[in-house]
C-alpha cells in the first residue's frame, strides 16, 4: 500500500486589513508582469510561514493537536517591516526575526519535525529540480523537511512570484510596504500548492 503525504504550511495569519493590501498589491503587479500566483484570499493565501513540510497524510490528527498545544501557550505577536525582498522570482515583505517569532518557530519544528518522519519531498531529490540550494539550505532539508528553518529562518510574507526573477528584484528595489506594524493573533494550518502557495486552511489557532 503506497503510503499518502501532505504539505501543510504552519503559518501566522495576517489581519484582514494586512491581507487585503498584501492581495491589492499582487494583483496590480500581476496585471504588470507574467506570475506563477496572484495572491486573492480564497484559492491563494496571504500567509507568514512558521514551517512548511510535507508529512504522512495519517500523521494530521497529531500535527493539529501539536499545534494548538502551541497556539494556546503563545502571545499574540507583532511583526515589523515595510522592506521588500526578491529571492528566485518570489517578492515579499520582509520582517524582523524578533526573539518571541523565533521562539515561536523553534517550538513548532521541534513539535512537528519528528512527525515528518524522516520524510523528504520526492521533488527535493529529483536531478532535474529547478530550485538552487545552498549547502546549508540542502542540510536543512535533510534534517526538518525544509530549507529555511532554525538558523536560516526568515519570517516574510510573498506577494507574488514572477516568472522573471530579473523583474522581481526590481520591483523588491522600487517598492515600500506601507504597514510597517501589524499584530497576528492566529495561527494556521494550510494545505499547500505549487510555488509555495496556501491553498486551503486546513484548521486556525488563536493565539493568546
Amino acid at each position: 500500500m503506497t503510503k499518502e503525504f501532505i504539505r501543510l504550511n504552519i503559518a501566522l495569519k495576517p489581519p484582514e486589513f494586512f491581507a487585503e493590501k498584501a492581495i491589492e498589491l499582487s494583483r496590480e503587479l500581476g496585471r504588470q508582469f507574467d506570475s506563477h500566483f496572484i495572491l486573492d484570499g480564497a484559492e491563494y493565501f496571504p500567509h507568514i510561514t512558521v514551517y512548511s513540510p510535507e508529512f504522512p497524510a495519517d500523521n494530521l490528527e497529531n500535527i493539529l493537536a501539536a499545534v494548538k498545544n502551541i497556539a494556546i501557550k503563545t502571545n499574540k505577536l507583532t511583526l515589523r517591516g515595510d522592506q521588500f525582498e526578491a529571492e528566485q522570482g518570489f517578492a515579499g515583505v520582509k520582517f524582523e526575526l524578533t526573539d518571541k517569532i523565533k521562539k515561536l518557530h523553534e517550538n513548532i519544528v521541534a513539535l512537528l519535525n519528528p512527525l515528518r518522519e524522516d520524510h523528504i519531498r520526492e521533488k527535493y531529490e529529483a536531478p532535474d529540480y529547478k530550485m538552487k540550494f545552498s549547502p546549508e539550505k540542502i542540510d536543512n532539508i535533510k534534517k526538518y523537511g525544509s530549507a529555511s528553518v532554525m538558523e536560516l529562518y526568515n519570517p516574510h510574507l510573498t506577494i507574488i512570484r514572477l516568472i522573471n526573477e530579473e523583474q522581481a528584484n526590481k520591483v523588491a528595489k522600487n517598492l515600500k510596504w506601507e504597514i510597517p506594524e501589524f499584530e497576528a493573533s492566529e495561527l494556521g494550518i494550510y494545505k499547500m500548492g505549487d510555488h509555495g502557495t496556501c491553498k486551503e486552511l486546513v484548521e486556525k489557532f488563536e493565539l493568546i
